[in-house]
C-alpha cells in the first residue's frame, strides 16, 4: 500500500518494479485483461457507462469525494487491493486471492490522519494513461497528449473491466465506474465532452488547499529522502504532486512567476491560482464543479445535491458524519498580492452555473 512503504518486503518491491516500470509489462498485463476479463458490450447495455470522475488540484477534497461515493453499491473503483496490477485488476485478484492481505486500516502517508486499506479505493487510473498516451516530464513539468481514438476505445474497456468484469457477482445490477485521478485535469476539455458521463471537479479555499500542498510536499520530500522506493513508487503512480520529484501541471507552470519554489508557501498559492484560472476556461456537458468547504459546512444539503446530480438514490445522513469541517483557513504569511488573485479566482468558481448547488430549495 502507498499509506505506508516502509512496510514492503523486498520481493514485493521487486514485483512492483516488474508491474509499474516496464511499459511492455504493463501493455501484456492489459491486454490478458481485456481477452480474459472483458463484459460484452451492446448498445442497450454499456457496461462502461455512465461514468463518474473525480478530480481537482490535490489536497482539494477529492478524496473525501471519492470515499464518499465508494460506498454506495452503484459504484466500482479502483482500490489498493489491486496493485501492483491495477491495469489487470480482474486477473490480479484471481491470482492473489489465495493470499491472505488483511484490511488493516492504516494512516496515509499525507498526514492529514485519513485512514485506508486493502480495500480503499485510491487513483490508480493514470497508471492506464501513462501506458497508452503520449506523456512527458521533460523540463520539471507534466504533460500529456490528448488520447487516441485507440486509446479511447481501450480506456472504455478498462472502465468496464473495473465495474462490470465478465461473469461479476453484482445481482443483475450493472454497477458504474467511479475514479479520482487529478491529473484528469489534464485532459479536461475531453472528458467533459462524455456525454453520459460525470466529471466532478473539487475545489477549495485557495490559502487552505496551499497551505496543505505546501506542508505535504514539504513531508513527501523528507520521506522519500529516507526511502528511495517511495520515491520511484510515487513515480510510477505518475504521482509528482509533492516531493522530490514534484512536476507541476504545464499549462499552470506557464503562469506562474519563476522565482517562486516549492519550498515556499507562494509557490502553492500561485500555483493553485494558475491551476483554477486555466479550469475556469474548461466548459462541457459532462463538468461538474463542487465546493469542498460548502460540503463540509452543508454536508446533507450539498450531498443531497450531489447525488441528484449523478443520479444516485443513496442515504445522506449516514455520511454526513464523515465529513469534518476543517480548521478556519489562515491566509498569514502570504503574498497580499496573490491572496487577491486566488479570492478574485475562488468567486468566479462560485458563481459558476455548473456547481453542484450548496444551498437547500426548501
Amino acid at each position: 500500500m502507498t499509506a505506508t512503504t516502509p512496510s514492503y518486503s523486498l520481493t514485493e518491491r521487486c514485483l512492483h518494479w516488474l508491474a509499474l516500470e516496464p511499459a511492455l509489462v504493463r501493455q501484456l498485463a492489459f491486454d490478458l485483461e481485456r481477452g480474459f476479463s472483458r463484459p460484452p458490450r451492446t448498445a442497450e447495455n454499456d457496461p462502461a457507462g455512465r461514468a463518474v470522475y473525480v478530480c481537482g488540484l490535490a489536497r482539494s477534497g477529492t478524496t473525501l469525494v471519492l470515499q464518499l461515493l465508494d460506498q454506495i453499491e452503484s459504484f466500482r473503483s479502483l482500490s489498493y487491493r489491486d496493485m501492483p496490477f491495477p491495469l489487470a485488476p480482474n486477473l490480479w485478484r484471481r491470482i492473489s486471492s489465495r493470499a491472505s492481505r488483511t484490511a488493516v486500516a492504516v494512516p496515509r502517508v499525507h498526514g492529514d490522519g485519513m485512514l485506508v486499506d486493502f480495500d480503499s479505493p485510491e487513483g490508480f487510473e493514470e497508471v492506464f494513461w501513462r501506458t497508452f498516451t503520449r506523456y512527458s516530464t521533460r523540463n520539471g513539468v507534466l504533460s500529456a497528449a490528448m488520447p487516441s481514438s485507440d486509446a479511447i476505445a481501450a480506456f472504455a474497456d478498462y472502465r468496464a473491466l473495473v465495474a462490470n468484469p465478465r461473469g461479476h457477482a453484482g445481482g443483475g445490477m450493472r454497477r458504474r465506474y467511479l475514479s479520482k485521478n487529478n491529473n484528469n485535469l489534464l485532459r479536461l476539455r475531453w472528458l467533459c465532452q462524455e456525454a453520459d458521463a460525470t466529471v466532478l471537479l473539487v475545489f477549495r479555499h485557495p490559502a487552505a488547499a496551499a497551505r496543505s500542498m505546501h506542508a505535504t510536499h514539504l513531508r513527501f520530500a523528507a520521506q522519500q529522502a529516507q526511502d528511495g522506493f517511495m520515491r520511484r513508487y510515487m513515480g510510477w503512480l505518475c504521482h509528482y504532486e509533492f516531493g522530490l520529484d514534484h512536476k507541476p501541471f504545464e499549462f499552470a507552470a506557464a503562469a506562474m512567476d519563476k522565482r517562486l519554489k516549492p519550498a515556499q508557501p507562494d509557490y502553492w498559492l500561485a500555483y493553485w491560482c494558475a491551476v483554477h484560472e486555466h479550469l475556469l476556461q474548461v466548459e462541457g456537458p459532462a463538468l461538474r464543479l463542487l465546493d469542498y468547504d460548502a460540503l463540509c459546512q452543508s454536508p446533507a444539503v450539498v450531498l443531497s445535491a450531489l447525488f441528484d446530480a449523478i443520479d444516485i438514490r443513496a442515504n445522506c445522513d449516514s455520511r454526513v458524519s464523515q465529513v469534518k469541517l476543517p480548521r478556519p483557513p489562515s491566509e498569514a504569511g502570504f503574498d497580499s498580492a496573490l491572496l487577491a488573485r486566488a479570492a478574485a479566482t475562488q468567486r468566479a468558481l462560485q458563481a459558476r452555473a455548473d456547481n453542484i448547488p450548496t444551498k437547500s430549495n426548501d
